[in-house]
């Protein structure tokens, strides 16, 4: 018995010898992972709040109607960090920015720019949003319509089944403006939303 546990040894002793270096090329290689992956995540958390460093000051000169920082940090971000969630949130302002000057490609773009990079799925709802209200303030209705209708999920969203229902009583569609209003009662909703919704469907002529 005795024999038999030392021939263990002797061949764990040789097993050891033969790949004592693939073993410690392992560890090697484990702890330059674990360190390596420890300095990527202190590098980007470094990075991030860099990023929301920034954006903070930008908006403080937002709050004083300064708005060229605001524009010029939402270009570097979108260029630098295109989905990173302050390059959606800046770019949000920098859209109503343009929008409160009239100069609504400028808004849309802006717009269009976090719908198509943002990580963020509220971001992006946030930007559809706006997006078809100033194509409905440009009177652009059937672009508008398009647009709501492209959006995946569309259909279950009260506030563009609610947009497409004004869309379909601007252009004097009563019987669609209707099926949409009531498309929105049949989806959850608050009691105030719901009451203007109603109020919709029951005065459309």
């Amino acid at each position: 018995m005795s024999r038999q546990y030392t021939e263990e040894e002797d061949k764990l002793i040789s097993w050891f010898k033969d790949n004592y270096k693939n073993i410690i090329v392992g560890l090697l290689f484990g702890i330059f992972v674990v360190f390596g992956f420890k300095y990527y995540t202190d590098i980007n958390s470094n990075k991030q709040y860099e990023i929301s460093l920034k954006y903070e000051e930008a908006i403080k000169d937002y709050q004083n109607n300064k708005y060229d920082k605001v524009i010029s940090l939402s270009k570097d971000y979108q260029a630098a960090h295109p989905s990173n969630i302050y390059t959606s949130m800046i770019s949000l302002y920098v859209a109503k920015i343009y929008h409160d000057q009239e100069k609504y490609k400028e808004s849309l773009e802006n717009l269009e720019f976090i719908i198509n990079n943002s990580s963020s799925k509220e971001m992006q709802m946030i930007a559809n949003t706006r997006y078809t209200r100033i194509l409905i303030l440009q009177e652009k209705y059937n672009d508008a319509e398009n647009f709501i209708t492209s959006i995946i999920g569309y259909n279950n969203n009260i506030l563009l089944l609610e947009m497409l229902g004004d869309i379909s009583y601007l252009q004097s569609d009563i019987i669609k403006a209707k099926e949409y209003y009531r498309a929105c009662l049949k989806l959850d909703t608050t009691p105030n939303s719901r009451i203007i919704i109603e109020n919709k469907l029951n005065s459309v002529q």
